[in-house]
C-alpha cells in the first residue's frame, strides 16, 4: 500500500475506530443538565486538520437561519462523534482514554455536561446503539476485543460482551464499526485488516451477539459484498426498513464490489436472495446508506476508485437510490459538489416533507435541503463553523 494511501488511511481512522474495553468510571463532578428548553436541535462541527482539531457543539431552536457560526458552541479539544438519544447527545472522542460525554442544553443552546463514561485502555467509542433508557451497547478501540453494555441514563458501564471468539490469527487488526440491535440481537459489523491496512478477505462480516446471554452467537460472511467499514455516528451503514428487516452497506474491496444485503426481519443470516450491486447500478463503488419511510434511499458514490480516502480533495457524490428494484435513480443534484464523503455525509429526515443533509467541500460547509415531493435541493445553511459531522434532533 502507497504512502499516501496510508497517510490518508490514518486521517480517515479519526473518524473511525475500532476494539477493546475495561472497568468504566463516573465523573464524580458534573453539574446539573440542562432542560433543553428552547433547543430543538443539536449540532457539531470540527475544524483544524488531523490531529490537531477541535469540535463545537451547541444546541439551536431551529434550522431557519442563513448561516452559523461557533460563537455559541462548547468547545472539545478533538475530533468528537455524536451521537443521540432520549434528549441529550453522547460525544465520544478520539483519543485515549476512550471518553463518552453526555450533554443537554441549557435555554440558550449552550451545552451542559450531563455525566461521563470512561474506558481506559482503550483509544476511542466506534459505534453507538441505543435500545432503551437503560441499556445500550458500544464498541471501542484499542486492543481488547469487547463490547460495552452501559446505561445511558446514569451513563454507567453494566456490563461487557467477549469478542475474542470472532477474532482470527492471521488479522493484524480487527475493527468493529456499524450497529444496530433487533429482535433481541446486536448486529455488528467486522473488517478484518492485514499488516498493510489491505482488507485480509474480501468478504463482508457481521457478528450475531445475544443481548440475553451477553455472548456471540455466530459470525455471518457474505462474499457478495466486502469492507464494512464506514465512520460511526457521519456516516450510516446499517438501516431497518419498517417491515424491520435490516440493509447494510458494504464498501468493497478487491474485484468485489460496493453493495447492500439484506437481514430479514426474524432471521440473523444474510438474505441469499437479495443483492444490491451499486457498482453495476451506479457506475462506480458507493459508501453508506441512507433509508428513509416508502422506500426512499440515498448512498454517496466514489468518483475516484484510487482515492477513497480523499487525500487528493472530495471525491463522493450523493445518489438516489431504490433498494426494492435495486436500481440508481441517478445523482441527487448535478448543482451540488463533490463532498469529504469518507468522513461525513448526514442525512436526515426531520419532517415527512424533505430530508435535510451535509454538503462538506472544498468549496463550502453548509446544511442542504431536498423536497420529497419534487426532488428541489436547496441550500438552508451555510456553515462558518467548520465541518459538520452531527446533526439531531432531540425532541
Amino acid at each position: 500500500m502507497n504512502k499516501t494511501f496510508k497517510n490518508s488511511l490514518l486521517i480517515a481512522l479519526a473518524a473511525l475506530s475500532g476494539l477493546m474495553a475495561a472497568c468504566s468510571k463516573k465523573s464524580d463532578d458534573v453539574p446539573p443538565p440542562g432542560d433543553n428548553s428552547g433547543v430543538t436541535f443539536a449540532i457539531s462541527n470540527v475544524g483544524g486538520a488531523y490531529p490537531s482539531q477541535t469540535t463545537y457543539i451547541q444546541g439551536l431552536k431551529d434550522l431557519n437561519i442563513a448561516a452559523l457560526d461557533n460563537s455559541k458552541a462548547t468547545e472539545l479539544p478533538s475530533f468528537s462523534s455524536q451521537w443521540t438519544y432520549g434528549g441529550a447527545i453522547y460525544m465520544t472522542n478520539f483519543g485515549a482514554p476512550a471518553t463518552m460525554t453526555k450533554y443537554t442544553f441549557d435555554a440558550s443552546g449552550k451545552a451542559v455536561v450531563a455525566g461521563k463514561l470512561v474506558v481506559p485502555g482503550a483509544n476511542t467509542f466506534s459505534s453507538v446503539e441505543f435500545v432503551s433508557a437503560t441499556e445500550a451497547y458500544a464498541s471501542v478501540g484499542g486492543g481488547l476485543a469487547k463490547v460495552i453494555k452501559f446505561n445511558p441514563s446514569a451513563l454507567q458501564q453494566t456490563g461487557e460482551i467477549d469478542l475474542s471468539t470472532v477474532l482470527k490469527k492471521n488479522a493484524a487488526s480487527t475493527y468493529y464499526l456499524g450497529m444496530k440491535a433487533r429482535d433481541g440481537k446486536l448486529f455488528l459489523g467486522i473488517q478484518y485488516f492485514d499488516s498493510n491496512f489491505n482488507p485480509l478477505e474480501n468478504v463482508a462480516f457481521v457478528a450475531v451477539l445475544d443481548l440475553a446471554t451477553g455472548k456471540v452467537d455466530k459470525v455471518i460472511s457474505d462474499a457478495r459484498t466486502s469492507n464494512l467499514f464506514l465512520a460511526g455516528s457521519s456516516v450510516s451503514g446499517f438501516a431497518l426498513d419498517s417491515n424491520g428487516d435490516l440493509y447494510i452497506q458494504g464498501q468493497g474491496s478487491g474485484t468485489v464490489p460496493s453493495g447492500i444485503l439484506r437481514i430479514k426481519k426474524g432471521a440473523t443470516d444474510f438474505d441469499p436472495s437479495y443483492f444490491f450491486d451499486l457498482k453495476a447500478a451506479t457506475g462506480k463503488n458507493c459508501s453508506g446508506l441512507y433509508l428513509f419511510s416508502n422506500g426512499l434511499a440515498f448512498t454517496t458514490q466514489i468518483q475516484d476508485p484510487a482515492d477513497a480516502y480523499e487525500s487528493k480533495g472530495p471525491n463522493f457524490r450523493y445518489y438516489k437510490i431504490d433498494l426494492s428494484a435495486k436500481t440508481s435513480l441517478g445523482d441527487l443534484s448535478a448543482a451540488l459538489p463533490n463532498i469529504y464523503g469518507s468522513s461525513t455525509s448526514i442525512m436526515r429526515k426531520f419532517d415527512d416533507s424533505s430530508i435535510t443533509f451535509v454538503v462538506s467541500s472544498n468549496k463550502e460547509n453548509s446544511i442542504y435541503s431536498y423536497n420529497i415531493s419534487n426532488a428541489v435541493v436547496t441550500k438552508k445553511i451555510s456553515l462558518n463553523s467548520g465541518t459538520c459531522t452531527g446533526l439531531d434532533k432531540i425532541k
